[in-house]
């Protein structure tokens, strides 16, 4: 029979573990550049209420040769897709036909209207396919990282996983970032779910321009990537609930209110599901500040939009200086382009809600 340590021991536990969870602050003032071979999450904040969430996975780059073999066989036929998908649109975009160009000027606009918080979504790995770094006091091997689906085939606990890092400032508190990933979760459910289904009907709509041999089913491609897009949100979301995934009590407790954030979907902004002791339960995630991301930040925001006590208007809280300084000094060229999409489009949807307000007063 198993017996419940006394309240007292918990909530010391309960310590000594969220003790745990920010231990590594230091180390990540420390590292001015972050491990691009390494698995982590990183929260960017791109307004007062709205941040840009990326994990970063490279199977290619984390994994020994010859564990690449241990990759789940959908994962490596995707990017079979994906390759020959590029080899097709790079073949289409340089063209010097005058029709070709027309189409990928058309793409390329058509591209910039989709919304920064998909490539989000998308950034995160299944749950079978995910890497994952065991600690090496406990398990002797050469190669510390292995891919979930061998976790499980080796019968490996939770226990023996290090919790993966998520990288924010110092003035964005984790109860906050959860907040806003199970707002943007919601959100992102009710909207890909809509537009997917829509994109699957339009689909069989723009079968009659595949009977033109001269011009390309353009509709059609663009209707068939727009649902591989919503599915593979849909499936990012599904991802990122496996690294929410808190213990026994909290739980419960999560699924709960989740439960109840589904049936009444027009109160999930009213609706704050975090706090400090869903920080400590979350198991996958370990929260650690960066402190450069403060000193960035705070060269180019007041002080008083930084601080999170004090209740203002959403306000934008990155410009390009911004975003080029964390590209250089934390290593992520690979999200340049996102970010600034996802200020322009962002610096758009306020001032669209201001010219509202204004028109109502």
């Amino acid at each position: 029979m198993i017996l419940n340590p006394p309240r007292s021991t918990r909530y010391a536990i309960l310590g000594i573990n969220y003790a745990q969870r920010f231990q590594s602050t230091a180390v990540a003032h420390a590292k001015k550049i972050l491990n691009k071979e390494s698995i982590y999450v990183i929260s960017i904040p791109i307004t007062t209420s709205k941040s840009y969430l990326y994990c970063n996975h490279r199977p290619g780059k984390m994994l020994a040769e010859s564990q690449l073999k241990t990759i789940p066989w959908f994962i490596k036929f995707e990017h079979k897709i994906i390759k020959t998908a590029i080899k097709g649109w790079t073949k289409l975009s340089t063209s010097e036909k005058s029709i070709n160009v027309k189409i990928t000027n058309l793409v390329k606009q058509l591209l910039s209207t989709i919304g920064y918080e998909e490539n989000c979504l998308r950034s995160f790995p299944s749950q079978r396919a995910m890497i994952r770094e065991i600690n090496q006091e406990l398990i002797h091997s050469k190669h510390p990282n292995l891919v979930q689906s061998e976790i499980d085939k080796l019968n490996i606990s939770h226990d023996q996983l290090k919790p993966i890092p998520l990288y924010h400032p110092e003035f964005q508190n984790p109860t906050t970032i959860l907040n806003q990933i199970y707002s943007f979760r919601k959100e992102s459910q009710v909207k890909h779910r809509k537009y997917g289904l829509l994109c699957a009907i339009g689909i069989p709509v723009s079968l009659p321009f595949a009977l033109v041999p001269i011009i390309p089913n353009v509709p059609g491609f663009y209707l068939a990537f727009r649902l591989y897009c919503h599915i593979k949100a849909l499936l990012g979301i599904k991802h990122l609930d496996y690294l929410l995934e808190t213990t026994s009590v909290q739980e419960k407790t999560i699924q709960k209110q989740q439960e109840k954030l589904d049936e009444y979907e027009e109160e999930m902004d009213e609706v704050k599901m975090a706090d400090e002791s869903t920080v400590v339960e979350t198991k996958h995630l370990r929260f650690s500040s960066v402190g450069e991301m403060d000193q960035i930040y705070s060269q180019h925001n007041e002080q008083r939009h930084l601080n999170e006590l004090v209740q203002e208007d959403e306000c934008i809280l990155i410009n390009e200086s911004i975003i080029d300084s964390l590209v250089d000094q934390l290593n992520l060229d690979h999200l340049k382009e996102d970010l600034l999409k996802a200020l322009n489009q962002e610096t758009k949807r306020l001032n669209k809600q201001i010219r509202v307000d204004d028109a109502v007063e």
